[in-house]
């Protein structure tokens, strides 16, 4: 079977993409926002769902007017237990899941399913990358008492 390799972007491309600086793609990795794939070197690398995220973001901050803070709350609302899914007691072990107010990849005490995990490999990530669009993934995967009966 063969196995084909995902096109990468270097940072410098993407952000020629979106007429932004290199630097503001890196506020964007240290706020959380996008997790890049980094080289040996520490080059960041990033994946067309990569850019499928930045265009998300760059729409909720210039035409929602969102901040950070309001993009990061948006993105913890995201069940991460109910896409994996966890056990209960790694929902016990997990700030993802009690006290969160950032998505589950910036958490700093993660249940065992998680912790050793790449998120950047991870279905909450990889699903969150049409970010303005959470209702989809809430509908999807959140129950109510009325899907109950």
């Amino acid at each position: 079977m063969k196995q084909t390799k995902k096109m990468l972007y270097p940072i410098g491309m993407v952000a020629k993409m979106f007429n932004i600086s290199v630097s503001t793609i890196r506020l964007y990795e240290n706020e959380g926002l996008i997790i890049p794939i980094k080289s040996q070197g520490q080059h960041r690398y990033f994946t067309p769902a990569d850019i499928q995220r930045l265009e998300c973001i760059r729409d909720l901050i210039e035409k929602k007017g969102l901040n950070f803070a309001g993009i990061r709350l948006m993105l913890s609302t995201i069940p991460c237990w109910d896409l994996k899914p966890c056990t209960s007691e790694d929902r016990l072990n997990c700030d993802a899941y009690y006290k969160s107010q950032v998505p589950c990849w910036m958490v700093a005490i993660k249940g065992e399913r998680c912790k050793n995990e790449n998120c950047v490999e991870c279905p909450v990530y990889q699903e969150s990358a049409q970010c303005a669009n959470i209702k989809v993934i809430l509908k999807k995967y959140w129950r109510t008492p009325l899907d109950e009966d």
